[in-house]
């Protein structure tokens, strides 16, 4: 038994040798089913986003859900009111009847006051508390910003804390570089909030370019400056100002927005601060030190990750590097103005650092300032003179439109007048283009040759064109033939009957030098004059060169003339 004991020991400290030797020499690590220890002898520098090779950082997904939700087991049976929509303002004078006067929302119909009264245009982004979405109301058409808590309230505690960013918005004013805020309600235990919405954020641009010129650095951090400013006059610390939280309003402008960690130092708001991102936090958050002088140094990041494009590490030797005031080599190119203004905003001591008052008053911010104050104001005025150019447009374009109205109706009235009444019109192709003002009727009721052929009147009706649809061939030799017709309708009481009491719609008058009618040439009509040789025609009497023989023709014999002149002039 003793052998046996001191034989296990033996084998023991063998073992545990062996494990040593294997752990000391970077042996195979998988006889024990750990992982081993990788040692980096030389110091990884810090690299930049156009070399970086790795997507950009994101959030590991969440943990998969163990059980169901309770409500799947214990379903709600009673609707509570933080299930209706409700307004949420903790201002005595803000208007809590925006749900109620809504022209779009019906409390009858199971869809949110958000699907009712909003169209979604896109999603813009989510985070680890919410989501949000570009939308556009349909009460006034314009584009709004909306954030949608993900969760639902896990309590009262937790509605308390989600209600107090509501609280922080309403008690910011409106300023140019800070997102406006509009309005928020919550609806089946989430919370919504209406804001201003940009055109994208910093963090796009930064990714997208990865060579901001310094004069454009420049902008972005006056118009920070000012916005963070505003932050602190109202007693206000933004607490997580980065990339992700700088917006590009539809004007140029940079804005602060997403104040879900802004803490209120005249209500203690130290005690349930929480920290940002550590890639912008400031030394002094690790002491639990909440205050403007943290603004600062997160802003002074954020500048410098600009103008060096670097990829700011979140831990390890260089974070601390960067906390102890020294600038990476990156920064080596920039200018020496904004060497200064930046180690003045990253100053490692709180009470030395910068303020953004301080910030301002500098030389070259205030030459800055100074630009773009007169960038400002011509971008106002060009503003300005364009509406006042399409109010103009719009003044003068609805001027002409009442003076022209009445003109064109005038006008309209007087070719109404003017016009043939065209329903009273013959069936007949040889009455159609003639009115009964031109004064044919007349002319009608005696013969053509009443007319000398040397008066005006006889002038007159020779240089008149024949308003017929059917073309009608003129002799070379002899002036163009005359023809009238009968008014109108065929029961007219001017028109002149002939023997058998038919009205005359047509009167024709006959060259008497080829007697033919209309003009017609002989080639195309032999055949169908032959075929009636034995019919009598009024039309093959002989007639003088000086003479002229009216010719009445009736709607019952008008075909019969028509064939009648052909065959006389082949005669």
């Amino acid at each position: 038994m003793r052998r046996a004991q001191s034989a296990m020991i033996v084998w023991k400290e063998v073992r545990a040798k062996k494990k040593m030797m294997l752990i000391s020499s970077g042996g195979d690590s998988t006889i024990y089913n750990r992982p081993a220890p990788v040692f980096i002898a030389d110091e990884r520098p810090l690299s930049t986003k156009k070399s970086r090779s790795t997507p950009k950082f994101a959030p590991p997904p969440r943990a998969p859900v163990k059980s169901c939700p309770v409500t799947r087991i214990f379903s709600r049976v009673n609707e509570t009111d933080r299930d209706r929509p409700q307004p949420v303002s903790f201002k005595e004078d803000s208007d809590f009847s925006f749900i109620v006067h809504s022209p779009v929302y019906c409390a009858e119909k199971t869809a949110l006051y958000f699907e009712q009264c909003f169209v979604i245009e896109e999603r813009l982004g989510v985070g680890s508390f919410g989501e949000v979405f570009k939308v556009r109301s349909k009460e006034d058409g314009r584009f709004y910003a909306c954030k949608r808590t993900l969760l639902r309230y896990r309590g009262e505690g937790d509605r308390r804390r989600r209600m107090a960013e509501v609280q922080k918005h309403e008690k910011l004013p409106k300023h140019k570089n800070c997102v406006e805020f509009y309005r928020a309600w919550e609806e089946r235990q989430h919370l919504y909030l209406l804001t201003e919405v940009c055109s994208t954020s910093l963090a796009n641009v930064a990714d997208a370019r990865h060579d901001l010129p310094e004069s454009v650095v420049w902008n972005y951090l006056v118009d920070l400056l000012q916005g963070v400013r505003h932050l602190h006059k109202h007693n206000l610390v933004h607490m997580d100002i980065k990339p992700e939280n700088i917006f590009f309003g539809y004007d140029g402008l940079c804005k602060l927005g997403d104040f879900g960690l802004v803490i209120d130092l005249s209500q203690g708001g130290e005690l349930e601060a929480l920290e940002g991102d550590p890639k912008y936090l400031a030394p002094e958050i690790l002491e639990s030190k909440f205050g403007p002088p943290a603004d600062i140094y997160s802003l002074g990041m954020t500048i410098l990750e600009l103008a060096t494009d670097l990829d700011l590490p979140r831990q390890g030797e260089p974070w601390q590097r960067l906390r102890m005031g020294e600038l990476p080599p990156a920064a080596s190119h920039l200018s020496d103005e904004l060497k200064v203004v930046l180690i003045g905003l990253l100053n490692p001591n709180p009470e030395k650092r910068l303020t953004a008052d301080q910030a301002l008053t500098l030389a070259p911010v205030k030459r800055v300032l100074f630009y773009k104050y007169i960038q400002d104001y011509l971008r106002k005025m060009v503003l300005k003179a364009r509406a006042v150019m399409i109010q103009t447009w719009m003044y003068i374009y609805f001027m002409l439109m009442i003076v022209s109205c009445p003109l064109r109706r005038l006008q309209a009235s007087k070719t109404t007048e003017e016009s043939p009444d065209h329903s009273k019109m013959s069936d007949s192709d040889f009455a159609s283009g003639y009115s009964d003002d031109e004064g044919l009727d007349q002319s009608l009721a005696h013969p053509l040759s009443d007319i000398s052929s040397s008066s005006s009147e006889a002038l007159h009706y020779r240089s008149r064109p024949f308003g017929n649809s059917t073309p009608i061939g003129h002799h070379a030799k002899h002036p163009k033939e005359v023809f009238g017709h009968s008014p109108i309708t065929r029961n007219s009481f001017n028109a002149s009957p002939g023997k058998d009491q038919t009205p005359s719609f047509l009167r024709c008058r006959r060259t008497p030098h080829s007697g033919r009618l209309f003009g017609a040439k002989s080639n195309e009509s032999k055949d169908a004059a032959s075929m009636f040789d034995d019919t009598p025609s009024p039309l093959k009497i002989p007639v003088d060169e000086e003479q002229f023989e009216s010719v009445i023709l009736t709607s019952r014999n008008l075909i019969h003339d028509l064939i009648n002149a052909a065959d006389s002039d082949d005669e």
